[in-house]
């Protein structure tokens, strides 16, 4: 399993446990009312607790909460990944910018056809190794292609 897709996995896992734990307190704060009562007092004016945080209302903000955690950590989890997808379009992008500029777009286009059948021949059983030198290096020169030094 590639890196990337086990960080996935593992995450949406995380915050379904999360969730699902959130939910499971709530239903057990149903049947154990004190919680709500020593939060009400809590909450409340001294000597007067709050009238409308009863056991279910209490039950239902637990709930909500670890159903809201679990959200933010899925939200969070996605941000990152669209991040990193950005990073490595704009990194290809360069690369294939470089390449044109000093050898035309044919040769471009060979040298990324190569580093994605590359990188996708590579995957397989092993995670994704984007950048790597050797691969990299194999599939310039089999692209005939030669990067200069600029200056």
């Amino acid at each position: 399993m590639p890196r990337g897709q086990f960080y996935t996995v593992f995450t949406l896992g995380f915050a379904t446990a999360v969730g699902l734990l959130g939910v499971i307190a709530a239903i057990a704060l149903l049947w154990w009312p004190q919680p709500a009562y020593w939060t009400a007092a809590a909450f409340g004016a001294p000597g007067k607790p709050l009238p409308w945080l009863t056991p279910s209302m209490f039950s239902l903000f637990v709930a909500g909460a670890g159903v809201f955690v679990a959200y933010w950590i899925v939200r969070i989890q996605q941000a990152i990944v669209r991040r990193s997808g950005n990073r490595l379009i704009a990194r290809l992008n360069e690369q294939y910018t470089a390449i044109e500029q000093t050898q035309g777009r044919e040769y471009a286009d060979e040298f990324m056809r190569l580093q994605a059948q590359a990188m996708i021949e590579e995957s397989e059983g092993k995670p994704f190794n984007l950048f790597g030198r050797e691969k990299m290096l194999h599939a310039m020169s089999a692209a005939g292609v030669q990067l200069h030094p600029p200056g």
